[in-house]
């Protein structure tokens, strides 16, 4: 389960460490998967849990425009990447551009995968999620009653 946050710093090759206990999570799995995340994130998937995200589109109808346009984009911005022997990945700097990432990142578990913020546009959003966090819960809980 990837939990926690973590800032970090992509190297001038594009370089980024995973966090330890993180890289924990990927087991014997090679294969990570980097995806186009919300809000402008990435996120970052090991190969079990990114078979699962694929199920959940594939259980829906392709003949649905938003289905269709909603997974091309999404499969558009799947990138495959592998764990280097210094616990690093390599982020194509298209990757890092698209999402206008920075050297300084935030690293965030959000349970199934992890998401790679910008450190600025992190900072800049997680202030006004800080306002609202109250408000939020009782919305996000009221709808299990």
């Amino acid at each position: 389960m990837f939990i926690g946050s973590y800032d970090y710093v992509i190297d001038s090759k594009s370089r980024l460490v995973i966090p330890s206990k993180f890289r924990n999570e990927f087991g014997n799995e090679a294969n990570i998967y980097l995806t186009r995340g919300f809000d402008g994130c990435i996120s970052v998937y090991k190969e079990s849990d990114f078979e699962k995200v694929l199920l959940r589109y594939q259980s829906h109808s392709y003949e649905k425009s938003e289905v269709r346009e909603t997974l091309r984009s999404f499969l558009d911005s799947v990138v495959q990447v592998s764990l280097d022997s210094q616990g690093r990945i390599l982020i194509p700097q298209k990757v890092l551009a698209k999402y206008n990432i920075s050297s300084k990142v935030h690293i965030l578990g959000t349970i199934d995968h992890f998401e790679i913020w910008d450190e600025d546009k992190w900072n800049a959003r997680q202030a006004q999620n800080d306002e609202n966090y109250e408000a939020n819960a009782e919305k996000v809980f009221a709808d299990e009653n």
